[in-house]
């Protein structure tokens, strides 16, 4: 394999997915590099074309599943040189394919089983969300979830990442119908108005054999306004006020952690009583528990949780009825794809982070936690310990490690699955202490270090 060497370095932070431009390096937040070592990938292209890849997840096969809008594949890789060796086509003519997952909680014996979040343009406007299996060895697709929300094309919100929980149930990350709550005017609007399911992560337990995925609404219907109420269907809002969480990971910790992005900016946010408050756009790293208000305001769910009635801005931490982010990233980084690096390269030395393709900075991010997982390690400077690992892409949007610590990146604009091989970690040289003689007639005491 040829390739270059990329190297851990400093990182901005910036975006908001598929409806972003550029931006100046100069709104790049705080970062460092690791202290002691610079970790070093390899990194090549894989041989194949793929139309703008969207997600990419390991299946229990080994084998490597992308996908595209439209169309699903199975990657069959060479362990030594991480070449295509065969591709199998799983699904074609879809819509709008951004999520995919597995079940680990699935037994070892059952037939591999994908899941993917999909778009079906004939159903109701503003309920164009579905989750479908696709189950081998023929890969027949059944729907699993319909009715799920999905924004007016304006802003393009839609069933985002997959991730199932160790109990088998499957997260969602949901789109917001708005840019911040307020709702499109007239008979065609840019937005919908908020519903019931939108605008947070939600929950479904799929095994459950009488589970019904088929969500109801009244009234029926192209969403009008905010009374709309969710009236049949086992999906529920497990944490509210996420804007649009593209991607979820659950951490070998045990927690759930989501990127989100930051508004456009252009309107404002609503309130329950009509009043409208400037916005953050910087996206967000948030730790994921249930029930936790994050502060993005849905005016449907609001009606009978007023903390959903008001816009909380990131930069403000958390308060008694909203949570805060772990870290608030760069402005418009479109933050996108999110994975646990996990693997025996490297000596394990970035074990246990997180990785975040950064969609219009063209770079992927490591981002350290804390011991507990419950924050960000802090440099000397206060801000986060998050750094580059790799850059020179073009529209990074998912990001997936292999068992090895191999990093596969999907490259949206650049049509293609980037490939990066770690590589010993280089130590930074250091030299040894100089020795301080003790006088002989001045005892050391034994408690100091």
């Amino acid at each position: 394999m040829s390739g270059h060497l990329i190297r851990i370095g400093l990182v901005a932070l910036i975006a908001m997915a598929f409806f972003v431009s550029r931006l100046d390096a100069s709104d790049a937040g705080g970062v460092s590099a690791p202290a002691g070592e610079e970790a070093i990938f390899e990194r090549d292209d894989l041989n194949l074309e793929i139309d703008g890849p969207t997600s990419l997840a390991f299946g229990p096969d080994g084998r490597l599943y992308a996908s595209t809008q439209n169309d699903i594949i199975a990657i069959t890789l060479d362990d030594i040189t991480h070449n295509v060796v065969a591709i199998e086509e799983i699904a074609t003519d879809l819509h709008g394919v951004l999520g995919l997952a597995f079940d680990h909680t699935a037994p070892p014996d059952a037939p591999v089983k994908l899941y993917a979040s999909h778009q079906d343009f004939d159903g109701v406007p503003g309920y164009w969300g579905r989750v479908s299996t696709f189950t081998a060895p023929d890969w027949t697709q059944q729907t699993i979830i319909e009715n799920l929300p999905s924004s007016a094309p304006l802003l393009n919100h839609l069933t985002n990442g997959l991730a199932f929980g160790a109990d088998g149930r499957l997260f969602l990350a949901q789109g917001s119908n708005t840019d911040a709550g307020l709702p499109g005017a007239g008979p065609d609007p840019d937005y919908y108005p908020e519903s019931a399911l939108s605008a947070a992560i939600l929950v479904a337990d799929v095994n459950d054999p009488g589970f019904n995925g088929t969500l109801t609404y009244n009234p029926p219907g192209q969403p009008l306004d905010h009374n709309v109420d969710l009236i049949s269907g086992d999906v529920e809002v497990f944490a509210p006020g996420l804007r649009n969480s593209y991607d979820l990971v659950f951490h070998s910790n045990g927690l759930l952690y989501a990127t989100d992005n930051g508004a456009i900016g252009r309107n404002g946010a609503a309130s329950c009583d009509g009043a409208t408050v400037d916005t953050s756009v910087s996206d967000e790293l948030n730790l994921i528990e249930e029930g936790n208000y994050y502060g993005f305001p849905n005016l449907n769910r609001g009606r009978s949780d007023p903390r959903q009635c008001t816009y909380r801005d990131p930069r403000d931490g958390s308060g008694p009825d909203f949570v805060g982010p772990i870290a608030v990233l760069a402005r418009h980084c479109s933050c996108d794809g999110i994975v646990e690096y996990q693997g025996p390269a490297l000596g394990g030395a970035m074990n246990g982070d997180l990785i975040i393709a950064r969609f219009t900075r063209g770079d992927l991010s490591r981002v350290e936690l804390t011991e507990d997982g419950r924050g960000v390690l802090k440099n000397p400077e206060g801000t986060p310990e998050i750094s580059t690992i790799a850059e020179d892409f073009d529209m990074p949007l998912d990001v997936t490690v292999a068992p090895d610590g191999t990093l596969y990146v999907a490259d949206f604009d650049d049509n293609l699955i980037a490939v990066l091989v770690p590589i010993a970690p280089t130590a930074t040289p250091t030299l040894p202490p100089t020795a301080t003689p003790t006088p002989t007639d001045t005892p050391t005491p034994t408690d100091t270090p």
